[in-house]
């Protein structure tokens, strides 16, 4: 009797697990996403970065996402996905290291707590026809600086300037779908970066850096139409451009997009309006600054049976400055043209080919905005004039 008894212990132990398990829908999935390149930007009279090959992962990934019936209409849900970067081995993703978080949803919507893709990085990602990935990705005019995943603020001016984010210690909501209308909302917390020199938001500087973000979005049809909005708070890209001291400051960013499909929604056209501005409250004593940035996208789809097709074209505006000394800065303007064809070989697998080039003026220094050809300390590419190109061929798989 003994024996049975701790046997019928052990096994409701083992099941234990179990139960638990069948209680929620748990996914496994991912992307694998990686190409042969060859890139360069020359052209600058000070840094030039000869042409080189390279193997890129771009943004591949591998998580887990599951849900659990809480009853009367709740569920509790979980999302985990970590960068994938199987090119190089030993510079993997950490765990978590893409949109992970945990939370609720209902009829009235989601909430979650984590690390996730800012509502206004996530509204127009649909209308770039990499999906915002590799070398030909409109973030090389759009956002600022390119894509980051960081905390609020930074410990560089491209971490503390862009506004293509995926936000850490952030809050969600995203509202149910009401007649093709959607929306989402978002703040981040300023969290460990408080109090830290590295970044330079010291106690003594009294800083206290946020993000708010928010969306909507409207589908009908072959109708998609979106803006957004997102405001950082004491993130100080101007200081750090500039090697100012720390001081409080405002930036904030407007764009909408619009995406039409017609024959079919074989074919589309879309566009994006971005407008950025950044604001100093000070610059060592010498009083405010004040930089405007506007910047547009253009896109045309194309898909025949397995075949895709698409071309696009960018442009960064001029840099308008005011306040500390200060005026206009010539010269600092950028364009983007790039190509893509993608043919599947069936709905998981796709081999593709992309061709892109960034035009700078003499003082603009647009990049590869999600696959900078090298990392610096300030810039992601520091060949400010210099104009980076790049062609090459690969692979996605999902699963």
């Amino acid at each position: 009797m003994k024996l049975k008894r701790i046997t019928l212990a052990t096994l409701a132990a083992l099941a234990a697990p179990a139960a638990a398990l069948a209680q929620s829908n748990v996914q496994i999935y991912g992307t694998l996403n990686a190409d042969f390149e060859s890139v360069k930007a020359t052209g600058s009279s000070g840094t030039n970065f000869p042409s080189r090959n390279r193997v890129t992962s771009n943004s591949s990934n591998f998580g887990f996402r599951g849900t659990e019936d809480l009853g009367q209409g709740l569920r509790a849900f979980f999302q985990l996905e970590s960068a994938v970067n199987f090119d190089n081995g030993t510079s993997s993703g950490f765990w978590a290291s893409r949109n992970s978080g945990v939370g609720l949803q209902s009829s009235w919507g989601q909430v979650f707590l984590g690390q996730w893709d800012s509502p206004y990085k996530y509204t127009t990602a649909r209308i770039d026809p990499t999906g915002n990935t590799g070398i030909a990705a409109y973030t090389g005019i759009l956002g600022s600086t390119g894509s980051i995943t960081a905390g609020q603020g930074g410990s560089t001016f491209a971490e503390r300037a862009s506004f293509d984010r995926r936000v850490q210690n952030v809050v969600q909501y995203w509202t149910p779908n009401w007649r093709g209308l959607t929306g989402r909302v978002a703040y981040g917390t300023g969290d460990t970066n408080v109090g830290s020199t590295a970044t330079g938001v010291s106690e003594a500087s009294n800083l206290r850096p946020a993000l708010y973000a928010g969306s909507v979005a409207y589908e009908a049809g072959p109708l998609y139409a979106t803006a957004a909005y997102e405001r950082h708070k004491d993130f100080q890209p101007l200081n750090t451009l500039l090697g100012a001291a720390a001081s409080s400051g405002k930036d904030d960013a407007w764009k909408g997009g619009i995406q039409y499909g017609f024959l079919n929604n074989t074919a589309s056209i879309g566009g994006i309006l971005e407008h950025l501005k950044y604001q100093a409250d000070d610059i060592n004593g010498l009083g405010a600054l004040e930089r405007k940035v506007t910047n547009w996208y253009l896109v045309g789809k194309y898909q025949a049976g397995p075949h895709a097709m698409a071309l696009s074209y960018g442009q960064k505006g001029e840099e308008k400055l005011s306040g500390a000394g200060f005026s206009d800065l010539p010269d600092s303007k950028a364009k983007q043209i790039a190509a893509r064809y993608g043919y599947s070989l069936s709905k998981r697998t796709q081999l593709y080919a992309i061709a892109t080039r960034i035009s700078n003026e003499a003082n603009a220094f647009q990049t590869f905005g999600n696959s900078p050809i090298t990392p610096t300390t300030l810039f992601r590419d520091p060949a400010r004039g210099a104009d980076p190109t790049g062609f090459g061929g690969g692979i996605i798989h999902t699963f």
